[in-house]
């Protein structure tokens, strides 16, 4: 793994805790509504439709258009500015949710009181899709979860370094990501809804990390990495995201 192979990991790994937190504090705070990803939305949005509760179809229409706007915003403005690194504009519009959802109040709906998260956490997906030859998202974990032990399984049995490489990077997402729910949990017993603001510290890592040289800060970087299991010239790209 080459230096900026390293950083890119870094940054993703890093990346993944306000991925753990936001689901977290969606789950918790807001009715078990997972404001990360659209699969529950949609199968809701059907039930509503079908059971003739236009409330609660508007409502779940209003989440699911919020979540492609964020897929067409994060698809169509890399396009528009060409040199700036998205991956800033994602991180400045995860903060700027994150100031929203501390402003909504609990009793509000569930599912409108996510409509900021569902449309930063659709562009954080596109931003931030992987790294080193790998597809990874920071918002969810069920590929995640599926590429660690599937090359962990295959690296068991065929003992190719390419492998534990992959499972070592599958594995650094899962466990920032679910090093971002615990300290969510940690901040939802204190601070209630206004415990938002607590992943703001977590979106600052990885912004710094982008701005940081690599070669002058090498320990954050090692450690994101998870730089001990890392092979050199190690790939093993995926076309899978979830």
């Amino acid at each position: 793994m080459n230096l900026h192979e390293r950083k890119e990991t870094a940054v993703h790994h890093a990346m993944a805790l306000s991925g753990g937190f936001f689901g977290m504090y969606a789950l918790m705070i807001r009715s078990a509504t997972f404001g990360s990803s659209e699969t529950s939305n949609l199968i809701y949005l059907v039930v509503a439709g079908l059971s003739g509760s236009l409330h609660s179809f508007l409502i779940r229409l209003g989440a699911l258009v919020c979540y492609i706007a964020g897929i067409v915003f994060a698809t169509l403005m890399p396009k528009i500015l060409k040199k700036p690194d998205f991956r800033y504009i994602s991180i400045g519009i995860d903060i700027l949710a994150c100031l929203m959802l501390a402003q909504l109040p609990e009793e509000l709906d569930p599912v409108l009181a996510l409509y900021p998260m569902f449309f930063a956490t659709a562009v954080q997906w596109l931003a931030f899709t992987g790294a080193a030859g790998y597809n990874s998202a920071t918002i969810f974990s069920t590929n995640n979860l599926r590429q660690c032990f599937a090359s962990l399984s295959e690296y068991l049995y065929e003992k190719k370094p390419e492998q534990k490489h992959k499972c070592a990077f599958y594995a650094g997402t899962l466990l920032c990501f679910h090093l971002g729910v615990i300290y969510c949990w940690g901040s939802l017993r204190f601070f209630g809804v206004q415990s938002i603001y607590a992943c703001l510290p977590l979106l600052a890592l990885p912004l710094a990390m982008l701005v940081l040289n690599e070669e002058r800060h090498p320990a954050i970087f090692k450690l994101f990495a998870l730089s001990r299991f890392s092979l050199k010239g190690a790939h093993a790209p995926s076309a899978e995201r979830f």
